[in-house]
């Protein structure tokens, strides 16, 4: 009789405990893409004009990744279950302005792009992949916002 109500009592902890962690997450905050052009779609970004700002922070799709070609590209490996990468995406979706105007940051699904994974030893979610005009690996390192993201791609 013990054993059935511990098995129960655990079932019931972790039950909740994934309920928690579900409530935990925050809706994404992305800029939709045009997907016939691979760009963001205008938005508001209180203040600053969204031309300004959304192409430094966006989705990564192909299209767009092969469209910012002539910038600096930085893959951000990004997991909605997290803990690490839900404050970093808020950070850049609310301060892409602050990102230098010559880098586009693309916020890749670490769950979904498993070939961009494998391509860049990906091996856990907030790793950052700087590449160069052929999209190769320049640089690679773990968790930072804005300021190590600068301090990385000017080295």
């Amino acid at each position: 009789m013990n054993q059935k109500m511990l098995i129960i009592t655990l079932v019931i902890l972790l039950f909740g405990g994934a309920i928690f962690i579900i409530r935990q997450v925050p809706e994404k905050v992305m800029t939709p893409l045009n997907f016939a052009t691979g760009q963001p779609t205008p938005r508001s970004t209180g203040g600053a004009t969204p031309s300004e700002t959304d192409v430094r922070y966006m989705p990564y799709s192909p299209a767009a990744f092969e469209a910012a070609r002539e910038n600096k590209r930085v893959l951000y490996f990004h997991a909605d279950w997290c803990s690490v990468c839900r404050p970093l995406d808020r950070e850049f979706s609310q301060n892409a302005h602050q990102i230098p105007q010559d880098i586009v940051l693309f916020r890749t699904d670490y769950d979904t792009e498993k070939e961009l994974k494998a391509t860049y030893a990906i091996t856990y979610q907030h790793t950052f992949v700087l590449v160069d005009r052929q999209g190769n690996e320049v640089t690679q390192w773990n968790g930072g916002g804005i300021a190590e993201l600068q301090a990385h791609v000017s080295r």
